[in-house]
């Protein structure tokens, strides 16, 4: 470790805010080896195609302009309990930085236990956190969110370093949610799919025909209801044309420990020009969850196209993809008494 890492390092900022303490029970812990969750080389490989090389020096250079986020733990004094054993620091300033996990004794760093790029989202959500996937020796975790509207969210820990043992599984949080794309393509306007399978077509009628009737508004004995449906015209069995140009949705990952592998489509809401060192992309603001009676849930996406993937994202568009999920969470939310 250099010097210049040990004297920026001295000057990193702190934050003196207060929070409130819930003592209610910690969420679901389960604790796996790191080969579970991955490592963060495709991660980097979303910024540069040269890791090896290039990553090194954003390591370095980020020392320079680093910060010290406090997460949960910002009442709490950073050489005390786990803090001394382990620093995490981000930086430069900037939509995207890089974090680094760095291992400390005495007071000193002496070692890098991980590094990642990180996404400072201003997009947030209020979850509860209902598990936490933990890594022990990387120091990090990939947390289940349920969302004030019952939607479940699967997103790296991006500060789990320093909010380890703060989670509480009745409170409510603000989740700052960004993502690295791997790939994105637009949604052709009028995009159009047959659902000819018997199955499928009499859920969707189902569905449809039970929603009509109760205003929208799914009944407690739904399964019931689905179930009992039968069809009353040669219509109602006929294949469905569903149009997905308009669509809006949010699958997570289906391997166990990498959920916040995830697929989406949704619509782009805003576009901003991005720089990260030598490279240039698309800040996008993207609404990937659109439910009746439900708050829109937006995040922000880090795009960078190669090759022939389509630039120039503009707002309005509808795009679908594959991306790495983040979420960082600093301070519960304060309900009103």
């Amino acid at each position: 470790m250099t010097e210049q890492l040990n004297q920026t390092i001295n000057h990193l900022a702190q934050s003196d805010s207060k929070q409130s303490t819930s003592h209610n029970s910690p969420p679901e812990l389960l604790k796996v080896d790191c080969a579970t969750l991955g490592d963060h080389g495709a991660h980097w490989e979303i910024l540069t195609d040269n890791i090896n090389v290039v990553v090194p020096k954003w390591l370095e250079h980020s020392i320079d302009d680093a910060v010290m986020p406090r997460g949960l733990a910002f009442d709490v004094d950073p050489n005390s309990d786990d803090q001394a054993a382990h620093w995490l620091i981000t930086g430069p300033e900037g939509a995207i930085q890089v974090a680094q996990i760095l291992d400390v004794t005495d007071g000193r760093p002496t070692a890098l236990r991980s590094a990642y790029p990180f996404l400072d989202s201003k997009w947030y959500t209020e979850v509860r956190v209902s598990r936490v996937l933990h890594c022990e020796h990387s120091l990090e975790a990939v947390l289940t969110l349920e969302t004030s509207d019952g939607a479940t969210l699967y997103a790296f820990d991006a500060l789990y370093a320093v909010n380890q043992h703060r989670y509480q599984s009745k409170v409510t949080y603000h989740a700052y949610l960004g993502a690295f794309a791997y790939e994105i393509e637009r949604v052709d306007s009028g995009e159009t799919i047959v659902v000819d399978d018997p199955a499928a077509i009499r859920h969707h009628r189902a569905l449809n025909e039970i929603l009509a009737d109760n205003n929208g508004v799914a009944p407690d004995d739904l399964q019931e209801k689905l179930a009992a449906w039968q069809a009353k015209t040669p219509e109602d069995e006929a294949p469905v044309t569903l149009d997905l140009s308009n669509m809006v949705a949010y699958l997570f990952g289906e391997n166990f420990g990498q959920e916040d592998e995830a697929w989406f489509q949704g619509e782009v809401l805003g576009v901003q020009p991005l720089n990260f060192m030598s490279e240039t992309g698309q800040l996008l603001d993207v609404v990937i969850l659109r439910e009746p009676d439900a708050k829109p849930l937006i995040i922000q996406i880090a795009y960078f196209p190669r090759g022939e993937a389509p630039a120039n994202i503009q707002a309005g568009e509808f795009i679908r993809g594959n991306i790495w999920l983040q979420a960082s969470v600093y301070a519960p939310i304060e309900k009103s008494k």
